[in-house]
């Protein structure tokens, strides 16, 4: 890739995470002072949109649940699909995820487009391609991570970074630029942060890798393949989840059953089960749940909603993180 000069890369293992490796953070508001919720936490009946029929009629408990402000059930999950990826926009979730397969490399990119004032799904789109290695097109796999700029929308997958136009989704072609992710940058997630993009491994043993490279050298021309990064560094252990908010970056670690935010300066707190990709905006924290997607839930079986809007402080103002993994 073209760029001004290489940084050596490094392993920065409490940069990215704050208290990764740091003992002695705090847990309290933003100003130091315990946080008071502004939110009550929702009923089965208040979720916005028409719950999974393959799911129980109660919700999955949590200590972070009294912070939900607002929930909503994406009709999609019906039809096997499995959320990763978000990105908040006024009255708009961007979503991004995939159609579930028994095989990992045959689950297809989709791209839903909500309107969170009604709950409704606007625009759908069950596959996107371009020609990536030749002239036989390559279809995305997996969607975990998603991002909007003034760019457009960026999708990543373990192996491609996508940017398509956020206009097309649903409509057309939206494919507008793709570029093939190789070793040592792996594309799980993403994060976008002013002028350089994040893209993140996921590892279920260990850390998992971050690889940074410059905004504008990734969108030079010419420029397919990202494979050496500027900057190097570490994020949790099963990581799915990063935004940029105050303070830094937020992240989220999940399995089905439990969850971590890992906000800067403070040690893992107690998130949303299945916890996937989040979104800081002002004083609320809207985070996306896979705990309640078809594969992963048993007939009958208490559910997480797909999308959730919570009070930020409070969620912080919680108790400490015990996933144990």
């Amino acid at each position: 890739m073209r760029r001004a000069g290489a940084i050596p890369a490094v392993l920065l293992a409490a940069v990215l995470v704050g208290c990764l490796l740091v003992a002695g953070c705090e847990n309290e508001g933003d100003d130091g002072s315990s946080a008071v919720g502004r939110c009550d936490g929702v009923g089965f009946a208040d979720i916005e949109g028409t719950p999974p029929a393959y799911a129980g009629a109660t919700l999955q408990p949590y200590a972070a649940a009294g912070a939900v402000c607002a929930a909503y059930w994406l009709d999609q999950v019906a039809d096997w699909f499995v959320p990763q990826g978000l990105a908040i926009r006024g009255s708009t979730a961007f979503i991004s995820g995939y159609r579930w397969r028994e095989q990992p490399s045959e689950r297809p990119c989709q791209l839903l487009v909500v309107d969170l004032e009604t709950g409704r799904t606007r625009q759908f789109l069950d596959r996107f391609e371009a020609q990536v290695y030749g002239p036989r097109p390559t279809y995305c796999r997996h969607g975990g991570g998603l991002e909007l700029t003034r760019h457009g929308l960026w999708v990543a997958e373990s192996e491609r970074l996508w940017l398509l136009d956020p206009a097309l989704v649903g409509r057309g072609d939206p494919v507008m630029r793709v570029w093939r992710v190789q070793r040592p940058a792996e594309g799980s997630t993403l994060v976008i942060d002013g002028d350089r993009v994040g893209l993140a491994g996921f590892s279920t043993r260990r850390p998992g890798g971050m690889s940074w490279f410059g905004l504008e050298d990734i969108l030079a021309p010419g420029v397919t393949v990202l494979d050496e990064p500027e900057k190097r560094g570490r994020v949790p252990k099963r990581l799915q989840g990063i935004a940029d908010g105050p303070g830094g970056l937020w992240l989220s670690a999940s399995r089905t059953h439990c969850a971590e935010l890992w906000a800067p300066g403070r040690r893992p707190v107690d998130f949303v089960p299945g916890a996937e990709d989040l979104d800081v905006i002002g004083e609320d924290l809207w985070v996306l749940s896979e705990a309640g997607a078809r594969p992963y839930l048993s007939p009958g079986e208490a559910v997480v909603p797909m999308l959730l809007r919570l009070d930020r402080r409070a969620v912080l103002a919680g108790p400490a993180a015990d996933c144990g993994w």
